[in-house]
């Protein structure tokens, strides 16, 4: 596979550590934007997969990558198609498109397989929303085989797609040929984040602002909306990842935040007893925990500290 170097996505008053390798990957004909963090300890604990969510991008997730360097990992990220640097899907670059939901996870499988040594055993894949959806359902296929795995407010029950009827609407207003089309009556149309106040992802407004100043500085990395082709796709991914909980195999943590108001955390619930995995509901967190305020982040870091000491990663 084809590796050639990749831009950084720069802000004010975020220093990007020098040591870390940003690449494209050229993955089915579509060039991926990925990021390569070794670990601060000479002899590595292991690497933490992270697979972000939908309009995310690797330097959202700085932060939290310091966090788990520091706990000895290597770390291994990347722009899935569609979004952030990596190759965008249509015409236009804001719609949030994917013709099929499972080349999240083949792509997932690609990188891993050409970074393979660079990503040092225990491999522990951590999955945030979407992400959440794209490494559950490449763990139950048997795609890929973590030695343990994390996922925060997966993305298994979407709010507004609740109510019966809903789902099968949307889908098939994608198979009559409106599947490139977005959603109408998204608060984020032109792919900038609405004000702090309205916000449902985080209550920590030094943070959220940070985030936000990505999309006002940088028009490359801004998605819009999910077309009725992404939502068909959501759908049958969503679905089939739930059908077959009981197959799921990896020693599992699925921490939850109690106030999400974009996944259904009680659905969530539901979920981690069926798949026999352990569950962790933060209570009074927005839906991007790894965003929110030092008291639920603690809570984040302090479950997954236990949870990987009691599987000796």
């Amino acid at each position: 596979m084809r590796v050639t170097p990749a831009p950084r996505v720069d802000v004010p008053g975020v220093v990007i550590p020098e040591d870390a390798a940003f690449s494209f990957a050229r993955v089915d004909g579509l060039d991926i934007r990925t990021a390569v963090f070794p670990s601060f300890n000479p002899q590595p604990r292991g690497t933490v997969i992270l697979v972000p969510g939908r309009t995310e991008f690797i330097e959202k997730y700085l932060e939290t990558i310091k966090d788990l360097r520091n706990r000895g990992f290597c770390v291994f990220i990347m722009d899935h198609r569609g979004q952030g640097l990596s190759t965008r899907l249509l015409e236009d670059p804001l719609k949030s498109y994917v013709r099929k939901f499972g080349d999240y996870a083949r792509d997932l499988v690609e990188l891993l397989g050409t970074y393979k040594e660079e990503l040092p055993r225990p491999h522990v894949m951590l999955g945030h929303s979407m992400g959440g959806c794209i490494g559950l359902q490449a763990m139950l296929r048997g795609m890929v085989h973590p030695d343990a795995a994390i996922m925060n407010a997966p993305m298994l029950s979407l709010a507004g797609l609740e109510q019966p009827g809903v789902p099968e609407i949307l889908s098939f207003l994608s198979i009559i040929g409106l599947s490139k089309r977005p959603i109408p009556m998204q608060p984020q149309s032109r792919g900038i984040a609405i004000d702090f106040k309205g916000n449902k992802l985080t209550s920590d407004r030094k943070r959220y602002e940070l985030w936000r100043s990505y999309f006002d500085l940088h028009d490359n990395v801004r998605v819009a909306g999910p077309t009725y082709g992404w939502i068909r796709g959501a759908v049958g991914a969503m679905r089939e990842v739930v059908s077959n909980a009981r197959k799921l195999q990896a020693p599992t943590l699925i921490v939850q935040p109690g106030a999400d108001p974009i996944v259904i955390a009680e659905d969530i619930k539901k979920f981690a007893e069926k798949a026999g995995a352990e569950f962790l509901m933060i209570q009074g967190a927005l839906h991007e925990t790894l965003l929110e305020q030092d008291q639920f982040r603690d809570q984040f870091f302090e479950a997954f500290d236990v949870f990987l000491s009691e599987q000796r990663i």
